[in-house]
């Protein structure tokens, strides 16, 4: 694997009205998967190491959650699935078949391809132009590239909501409040835990758990709505900083529990981190099943496990569902 510059050594193109650096040829002309680059064969040879009693934690949620736990027109677009069961029975044989119906791929725990994102200026990563997007074999930076490379490895949890509860920060799920690259770097510091390069980082922002423990369809509609249409969602700060810190970190993806993994909302030519998708190919998952595997990191000290995660094989998949888990 070609090892791309440090962040301050990436190029900035001239008159870029963000001022931000593009990471584009760093893996390569040809690169398709971006930040998953960090995720090597070593990488994952050596993260075998976390797994030492077989216990697996689950870090998806059901298709149906959380849309199908809101008021309808939660999302601009977006809603849960509709199952639809057909049976079939006949003298010697009884069956079940099922399909879903109005199957949004980035409607639950998912990832975000390097497709679902454009640079404003310079277009999708790595100079796929617009007309490269698309469904079948010729398509540019599919989630099929990301499936193909492979998402495993070792995940480090940052509890951000148990750190900011102990150590008295004012926080919450809602509000736009942002954990800058400082925050994020003390969370970790104070769980004893260090970043290597090819982690895949998991952030606890306490967004779903404030969702599940709403105490009706309504209150869980404002976690997806925020007050008049807000969506102020709490996060990862996505300034310059937090680039800096995730790439020159080596981290290979970032997942978690909250609607955008980054505070929102997020402005026009302004840095964030779902502009990170283009610019630096940034892999973001977002809904993630966290809870359980939180708890145990609470109870056990624990904040690393070995991660797999395999997307749809969808040629010029704009996103997948997560389809992820973690080892113990």
């Amino acid at each position: 694997m070609t090892m791309p510059p440090r962040y301050d050594d990436l190029p900035r193109p001239a008159g870029d009205p963000t001022g931000l650096p593009l990471s584009w040829g760093a893996w390569g002309p040809d690169d398709q998967v971006g930040t998953l680059n960090r995720i090597t064969a070593a990488t994952v040879a050596a993260a075998r190491e976390e797994i030492r009693d077989g216990r697996r934690f689950n870090l998806n949620l059901p298709l149906d959650e959380p849309f199908g736990a809101a008021l309808p027109g939660a999302h601009r677009r977006r809603d849960a699935p509709h199952p639809v069961m057909v049976a079939e029975e006949h003298p010697g044989r009884v069956t079940r078949d099922d399909r879903l119906d109005g199957f949004w791929l980035q409607a639950s725990t998912q990832w975000d391809g390097l497709s679902h994102f454009a640079d404003p200026t310079h277009g999708f990563y790595n100079h796929a132009p617009l007309a490269s997007i698309v469904h079948g074999a010729d398509s540019r930076n599919g989630i099929d590239k990301a499936l193909a490379h492979g998402i495993a490895g070792r995940c480090v949890m940052a509890d951000l909501a148990r750190h900011f509860a102990r150590t008295g920060r004012d926080w919450g799920p809602m509000g736009g409040r942002r954990a800058t690259a400082e925050d994020l770097a003390a969370c970790l510091a104070a769980d004893g835990v260090a970043l290597r390069p090819g982690d895949i980082l998991l952030v606890r922002t306490g967004w779903l758990a404030a969702f599940r423990a709403a105490p009706d369809v309504a209150a869980r509609h404002l976690l997806l709505q925020g007050e008049g249409g807000a969506r102020d969602y709490s996060g990862l700060d996505g300034a310059e900083p937090m680039w800096r810190f995730l790439w020159d970190a080596g981290i290979a993806a970032v997942a978690a529990d909250n609607p955008t993994v980054e505070a929102w909302p997020i402005f026009p030519w302004k840095p964030a981190l779902h502009l990170a998708i283009a610019r630096l190919g940034l892999c973001l998952g977002e809904f993630f099943d966290l809870e359980a595997l939180a708890e145990d990191s609470a109870q056990t000290g624990r904040r690393t496990a070995f991660f797999a995660a395999s997307p749809l094989h969808l040629r010029g998949g704009i996103g997948s569902p997560g389809n992820a888990m973690a080892i113990r």
